[in-house]
């Protein structure tokens, strides 16, 4: 393998590293760009959409309905079309249905002479209104139909307003025709950062708030298609909703020319320094790094020119390089030492495996297994049989000490012949359960051996005389890089001072002859994978106790 220069890596290092700080600063600065364009366009135009869109849908719904009662149940009104009579009530009647209403307009009331008998219009507008509506065929169509809504072809206007849009019903009574109630809407305004549009199915415009866009016929000329638009040069952000009841549409137009310069500049911007960063990278990395690893240079030709560890007694002319000669000395040091404590460890580990396999499979245990077998053999030698196997079984993998870490499945075997065994000697009075989540970790996780059948052992031991049955149930788990192995049991459970205690000696803090098996259980953990990992109790009186044994997930 060729070997490579250390300037020549760190060189191109800075070179990798500007490149991925650059690409880094670009992709945020299209991050921030998109978050802001989001706060500052599409939600303020999607608010105001909605804004507008539930004034409009409520505002023509309420004349709609509204005038239908009023020309159908307003008796006042009926008696002023066919007698004049109740003028003052039929004003009132009139013009408090208009001042209720979130849309302003303008009321004209026709008789059946197409006459007009009562309006809110100043002096001569209502006659223009009167002509321009009256005398086209709106009023031949109105007999019948309801409330009807229609954009006006010619926008009628007045001192103070401009209407573009009238709501007409015609008003019946029992000998036939009465007369005409029209409303005019006054243009609505909006928010003049947006364009907003209202207009009918036909693209006939009713409402704007700006003229762009619109023809000399008062039609909306824009192509809409999708969200993004384009007209005239100008880019927008477009929200559109058809109230296909009130047969309209309401559009809303955000401009957003100035974001595409944003863009457009801003990437042009970051192109140029980013060539220029990398080119300031590339010509000066180079002085950098040889100026950096001058005094290093000095150092590997010092170590170079010794033998062994003598150079370990030079003192170095650098205070940085002083530094590396410090650490490595100390690495030195470090090395030596864990190679003795190695041989520690490994003693110690075969002298805990050792101590754990015998606190595991005692003679007690050994000793009622064969007493049961003794009877089986005269009452159900064919459940005898099973139980030597098991037997033979068990005191092969105890025996078994080549091998310290094995399948996580293997061992479960193991514990399911034990608990056979433990279960013919108890009967009803003893019940198990083991979970795995997941199911695949059976296959996939290696554990110490004999690990978990301590404490199996340790809750049957304690728990089984003093409770009419006893429940032990047994759950392995991953949970990220961390394998939990949890025993739970509902004996009888200690005093949190007796946990305390036990604790004490697990943990090696305290000596006795009592809890070995626990002892050795934690122990033997913490020998194999550090002192982040061990054995946790957790137990309350008349509750129960729960084991929790926590190791890294191994696989394979």
């Amino acid at each position: 393998m060729k070997s490579k220069k250390m300037k020549d890596e760190i060189k191109r290092s800075f070179f990798t590293y500007a490149i991925v700080v650059v690409t880094v600063i670009f992709f945020i600065y299209l991050l921030l760009l998109s978050i802001v364009f989001r706060l500052t366009v599409i939600e303020p135009n999607e608010a105001n959409h909605e804004h507008v869109l539930a004034d409009v849908e409520s505002g023509f719904a309420a004349y709609s309905n509204g005038m239908e009662e009023l020309v159908n149940a307003s008796s006042t009104i009926h008696t002023f079309l066919e007698t004049g009579e109740q003028a003052s009530e039929a004003y009132k009647i009139l013009y408090d249905f208009r001042n209720h209403q979130s849309l302003h307009a303008n009321f004209l009331l026709l008789n059946d002479d197409e006459e007009v008998v009562a309006t809110s219009f100043y002096s001569g507008t209502e006659e223009e209104a009167r002509n321009g509506v009256a005398l086209n065929a709106l009023t031949h169509k109105l007999e019948g139909a309801g409330v009807v809504g229609t954009r006006l072809t010619s926008p009628l206007r007045d001192v103070h307003h401009r209407s573009s849009y009238v709501f007409s019903a015609a008003i019946g009574g029992e000998e036939g025709l009465l007369g005409y109630l029209f409303y005019f809407l006054d243009l609505q305004s909006f928010p003049d950062q947006h364009y907003v549009y209202v207009t009918d199915l036909f693209e006939n415009v009713i409402f704007s708030n700006y003229s762009y866009g619109l023809t000399t016929l008062g039609k909306l000329d824009v192509n809409r298609k999708g969200n993004w638009i384009t007209h005239d040069g100008d880019m927008f952000y477009k929200t559109q909703t058809t109230l296909s009841k009130q047969g309209i549409q309401i559009i809303t137009m955000t401009p957003i020319s100035i974001y595409r310069l944003l863009v457009l500049y801003g990437v042009l911007t970051m192109m140029i320094s980013s060539i220029a960063i990398l080119l300031v990278v590339w010509f000066v990395a180079p002085k950098i790094v040889a100026k950096s690893l001058q005094p290093f240079d000095g150092l590997v030709a010092l170590m170079a020119s010794k033998k062994k560890y003598s150079h370990l007694d030079h003192e170095p002319n650098y205070e940085e390089v002083e530094i590396i000669y410090e650490e490595y000395r100390s690495r030195v040091s470090e090395v030596e030492r864990l190679l003795d404590e190695n041989q520690i460890i490994m003693e110690k580990k075969r002298i805990s495996e050792l101590k754990h396999l015998e606190a595991k499979f005692n003679p007690h245990f050994l000793f009622n297994v064969l007493e049961m077998i003794k009877y089986e053999l005269m009452a159900d030698p064919q459940s005898a049989s099973d139980m030597v196997v098991k037997t033979a079984t068990l005191m092969r993998y105890n025996a078994n000490f080549g091998q310290t870490l094995v399948p996580l499945g293997e061992d479960i075997r193991y514990l399911n012949d034990y608990f056979s065994l433990q279960k013919m000697r108890y009967g009803k009075r003893l019940h198990y359960e083991m979970t795995f989540i997941p199911e695949s970790i059976l296959d996939e996780a290696s554990i110490p051996k004999l690990l978990i059948q301590p404490l199996i052992e340790n809750a049957i031991k304690h728990n089984i005389h003093k409770t009419h049955s006893l429940s032990i149930e047994v759950t392995i788990k991953t949970d990220g890089d961390l394998l939990t192995i949890e025993i739970k049991d509902n004996g009888m459970g200690l005093a949190k001072e007796k946990v305390e205690e036990i604790k004490a000696i697990y943990l090696g803090e305290k000596e006795a002859s009592e809890q070995t098996g626990l002892h050795t259980v934690h122990q033997l953990i913490q020998l194999l994978y550090g002192d982040d990992y061990g054995l946790m109790m957790h137990s309350q009186v008349e509750e129960g106790t729960i084991m929790t044994i926590t190791l890294p997930l191994q696989k394979g």
